[in-house]
C-alpha cells in the first residue's frame, strides 16, 4: 500500500505524530514517536488511562478510522458470583492535521471489591462499589477527545467527545440463579438484573441513554441504588447492588439485595463519519467457564477488537477477578 504523502514545494511531506501513554494515576509511561506513517498500519491501545495524540506540525493529514470499547463491569467475589455486564464499541472515522491533539481515555474493567484487592472503581467512572465482595463496580468507559483534554478535567459534563464506548454494570453475588443483564451500549445500555424474588424486578436498575444517566434499582429488602449521570456510573449507597458502567451517561446501580447494575450509553458525535455502533450480548444466568458477557467486534472490521477486550469476568482469558480493560484503536486509512 502507498504511503500517504502530501506534494507541496518544500517536497513530500508525511505522516508524524507522537503517542503519549500515561496510568489511571496520570504518571507518564511511555512517549514513543512515529514517523512516515503508513495507510493501513493499527494502533491498539489495552491498558487503562490516559492518552495523548500530538500530530507533529509539519504532519500531513491524517485520516483516522476510530474505534472505542469500554471496560467490563466487575464480578462479585462470592459465594456464587454473579457476572457484570460487558462493554459496548462504536467506530467512526475523521480527518486530523499538523499540530492538532488528540485525548483519549482507555476504560478500566471493574475488579473484585475484597480486603485482598481494594478496588472499588474502574477508571475513569465507572460505578463504585464500596467494600463488600457481594458486588462488583461498574466499567469505566473509553472515549475519544478532538483537542487537549486534561486530565484532571476528564469527567467534567461540557465536554463533547467524538466517540465514547461505555462500561458494563457490576456483577453480583448470587447472581448465577438469577436474570442477568448489565451490557454497555448504543444508544442505551442495558438495565442490570437481580436475584431474590422477593425484591423484584422493583430492584432492577436502568442503562444510560442518550439524554440521561439510569435509575438506580429500587430498595427492595435494602437500600436502593443510586443513578447515573453524565460520565458517571451509579454507586452502591450501601445496597448489595453492582455499581453501574461508566459512559456518556452512566447505568444505574442496583438497589435491594443482590441485584446487578445497569450498563453505560455510548456516543457519536455528529462529525465523524463511517459510523457504527456494537452492543455486547447477554448471557445466560451463569458463572464459570468461558464468559457469559462478551464484547462484540466490530463485523466490517474482523480481528480488530482484541478478542478480551471489553468483557465481563470470566472472559476469554480466564480473567475471574473480573472485567478487562476496555480497548482504543486508531487505524490509518
Amino acid at each position: 500500500m502507498m504511503q500517504q504523502m502530501f506534494l507541496g514545494l518544500g517536497g513530500s511531506v508525511t505522516i508524524d505524530f507522537i503517542i503519549k501513554r500515561y496510568n489511571t494515576s496520570n504518571v507518564l509511561q511511555s512517549t514513543t514517536p512515529y514517523t512516515d506513517a503508513t495507510p493501513g498500519t493499527t494502533y491498539t491501545h489495552t491498558a487503562a488511562g490516559y492518552y495523548t495524540i500530538e500530530i507533529e506540525p509539519g504532519s500531513a493529514d491524517v485520516n483516522f478510522q476510530m474505534w472505542a470499547w469500554g471496560g467490563g463491569g466487575g464480578t462479585a467475589n462470592n459465594p456464587s458470583p454473579g457476572l457484570g455486564g460487558a462493554g459496548g464499541g462504536v467506530r467512526g472515522t475523521k480527518t486530523f492535521t499538523g499540530g492538532d491533539t488528540i485525548t483519549f481515555l482507555v476504560g478500566g474493567g471493574g475488579k473484585y471489591d475484597s480486603p485482598t484487592d481494594n478496588i472499588s472503581s474502574a477508571f475513569p467512572d465507572g460505578g463504585d462499589s464500596s467494600s463488600s465482595g457481594y458486588r462488583g463496580p461498574g466499567g469505566g468507559r473509553s472515549s475519544i477527545y478532538d483537542g487537549v483534554l486534561p486530565y484532571a478535567n476528564r469527567d467534567s459534563t461540557p465536554n463533547t467527545f467524538l466517540l465514547i464506548g461505555g462500561g458494563g454494570g457490576g456483577g453480583c453475588s448470587f447472581m448465577s440463579s438469577g436474570g442477568n443483564d448489565g451490557r454497555a451500549g448504543y444508544p442505551s445500555g442495558a438495565p442490570g438484573g437481580s436475584y431474590y424474588p422477593k425484591d423484584g424486578a422493583g430492584t432492577i436498575s436502568s442503562g444510560g441513554t442518550q439524554s440521561a444517566g439510569g435509575a438506580g434499582g429500587g430498595p427492595g429488602r435494602s437500600s436502593a441504588g443510586v443513578a447515573g449521570a453524565k460520565y458517571s456510573g451509579g454507586g452502591v449507597n450501601g445496597t448489595n447492588g453492582g455499581g453501574g458502567g461508566g459512559g456518556y451517561y452512566g447505568g444505574g446501580s442496583g438497589g435491594g439485595y443482590y441485584a446487578m447494575g445497569a450498563g453505560g450509553s455510548g456516543y457519536i458525535h455528529p462529525s465523524v463519519t463511517n459510523t457504527a455502533s456494537f452492543t455486547a450480548t447477554q448471557g445466560p444466568p451463569a458463572y464459570g467457564g468461558t464468559g457469559s458477557e462478551q464484547s462484540v467486534d466490530d463485523p466490517s472490521n474482523p480481528g480488530i477488537k482484541p478478542a478480551s477486550a471489553g468483557w465481563s469476568g470470566y472472559g476469554p482469558t480466564g480473567n475471574a477477578a473480573g472485567g478487562s480493560d476496555g480497548v482504543v484503536i486508531f487505524k490509518v486509512i
